[in-house]
């Protein structure tokens, strides 16, 4: 039997940029995403401010696996819906080993016992199978078709544990 690694999150890290670079760069981890993104001086730099802005209750978090960082998980504004969302990306090593769910499972637990928000939304390019089976792991419902980030994608919806759904 595999191992299963111990997932933990953190908050980024000027550290983790090379792994962000990496992860961007790669035409198969963007394949389902915003498009792949040169591991530039240009985007180190955006990086770096990004890094340097105040933390809140909601961001970005790395994803380490048996204490290796392979990927991030976040909790960010879903556009000017009001939504919030639920996004994860990880390097191919991390893969189809159970990180992702493992992962988002401890961002939601964070969000319901911190955050005062009736649900958590997460977007998906059609295609994209094994991020539905991860949103469908983690209690995730498809809910319909909506455009997100310039393009077409599948919409799923995790309500609070406790409210009924909708």
């Amino acid at each position: 039997m595999p191992h299963s690694p111990t997932v933990t999150l953190r908050r980024l890290q000027i550290a983790d940029i090379p792994l962000v670079l990496s992860m961007e760069s790669d035409p198969e981890v963007m394949r389902h995403s915003t498009g792949v993104k040169p591991a530039d001086e240009a985007r180190r730099q955006e990086l770096l401010a990004w890094l340097d802005e105040p933390v809140t209750d909601i961001g970005h978090w790395a994803v380490e696996a048996d204490g290796i960082a392979v990927g991030w998980v976040s909790l960010t504004p879903l556009g000017t819906t009001g939504r919030l969302q639920l996004a994860y990306r990880l390097c191919q090593p991390a893969w189809g080993r159970g990180i992702a769910t493992r992962a988002g499972a401890q961002l939601c637990d964070y969000v319901w016992q911190r955050l005062d928000v009736p649900k958590l939304v997460a977007v998906v390019w059609p295609g994209n199978e094994a991020s539905m089976r991860v949103l469908e792991k983690l209690g995730f419902a498809f809910v319909g078709r909506e455009c997100h980030y310039g393009r077409e994608t599948n919409v799923y919806v995790l309500c609070r544990p406790g409210l009924a759904s909708g």
